[in-house]
């Protein structure tokens, strides 16, 4: 005889040769159903990993994640709140010197920002892959780099010349202040499928502190990328110092953010109507199971057999199907996630020309299936305890 019996005894009644057809339906449809709930939610969690990682790779590792400045945006290097660098979220800081301007070239007109690194932070630029950033950036002449987009509005191009104006930082006094206009030319575009194409003008920095009429040891302010910049708090931030002004990412990507987040509360109410599935389904096939095998709890409880070690039957029963539905489920998802091209092809046929990598996180794949797992063994509680708390001479009177 084969020990332990319970579980013996559990896996007979999941499968063997004198299973009815029906029976074995309403397995094999339970393993299915657990199967496709648990690779739709493993699918759906790897996309917006994805998702989320595209969003930090291309668009929050220029724009800053929070940025320290004061009501001016002048402030002294000096006044750096040193407190900040105790918080365990920062990854890198550096100081900028930004402004808005006004760019006018031969054919049009518009709106832009001038922005410049001191040069001990001259590595942020790399992530523009401008092969000629140096000779711009450390050239005494009145050069400047401009995003690609940028350029094409303005219909401008390499060795061009633009006329740059500082833009007044308040309405009072845009009548009344001498505006400070200057021509650069252009040495050099840039291109990182982004934003800042739109908007953004690298400078040498000396010449923007003259453009910009700053002393030497004054910046706009300090731009601060987090490890983790989905999950901080900007109040622990604030804390630091009350006299400065602090911008979080959010407020420029706010809608990029609100859809994050919605995506996140649809995943999760996704994740609890799968495990309700599961949770009923498993329910439902034990209970038709027990009441089906009420003579045979009886005979074996009258045989001897503890009603703990009949409950334990039914579990193994439960338990079996959950196993065998996370392990074919997880085995599908991986299989769709590695060949790629099966779920973009899926994605296009109702989205043109979409194309969202797919991460695999180990240990959310690993928390599903020990969750569903879980939700499936104290489903099965409730019928199990249902049945054998009656007597076998209750069962038998019924016969």
């Amino acid at each position: 005889m084969y020990k332990p019996i319970y579980v013996f005894i559990g896996l007979r009644y999941l499968w063997n040769s004198r299973l009815t057809n029906f029976k074995k339906i309403i397995t094999i449809l339970s393993i299915i159903g657990i199967s496709i709930g648990i690779s739709s939610i493993i699918i759906t969690i790897s996309l917006i990993k994805g998702v989320q990682n595209e969003f930090k790779k291309n668009i929050l590792s220029f724009i800053p994640h929070l940025i320290i400045t004061n009501k001016n945006c002048y402030i002294n290097e000096s006044d750096f709140p040193k407190n900040i660098l105790k918080l365990n979220n920062i990854q890198k800081i550096s100081s900028f010197i930004s402004h808005k301007v006004l760019i006018q070239s031969k054919k049009n007109i518009t709106i832009g920002e001038i922005i410049t690194f001191k040069e001990n932070n001259y590595d942020d630029f790399q992530l523009y892959n401008i092969k000629n950033y140096l000779y711009t950036l450390n050239s005494k002449e009145n050069n400047v780099i401009l995003g690609k987009k940028l350029a094409e509005k303005l219909h401008v191009n390499i060795n061009d010349s633009i006329q740059l104006m500082i833009l007044p930082s308040s309405q009072k006094n845009f009548l009344t202040k001498k505006f400070n206009t200057q021509i650069f030319k252009i040495t050099g575009l840039f291109y990182t499928q982004n934003d800042i194409d739109n908007y953004q003008i690298l400078i040498n920095t000396k010449i923007a502190l003259n453009f910009l009429n700053y002393y030497k040891n004054y910046i706009t302010g300090w731009r601060v990328w987090l490890k983790d910049p989905f999950s901080f708090d900007i109040n622990t931030f604030k804390t630091k110092k009350n006299n400065l002004i602090f911008l979080d990412w959010k407020i420029k990507q706010g809608e990029l953010f609100k859809t994050i987040q919605i995506e996140k509360y649809i995943m999760l109410l996704f994740f609890l109507s799968i495990l309700l599935v599961v949770g009923i389904n498993i329910v439902i096939t034990l209970t038709v199971n027990m009441l089906e095998k009420q003579n045979i709890i009886a005979i074996l409880q009258t045989q001897g057999l503890c009603r703990k070690k009949i409950m334990l039957i039914f579990i193994t029963l439960g338990s079996s199907t959950t196993f065998i539905g996370n392990f074919l489920g997880t085995l599908i998802s991986f299989i769709l996630i590695f060949q790629g091209k099966i779920i973009n092809f899926l994605i296009n046929s109702f989205f043109n020309d979409i194309n969202i990598s797919i991460n695999i996180f180990p240990l959310h794949t690993v928390l599903v299936n020990i969750v569903c797992i879980l939700i499936s063994m104290l489903s099965t509680l409730y019928p199990i305890w249902n049945i054998t708390k009656s007597t076998p001479s209750t069962i038998l009177s019924h016969e």
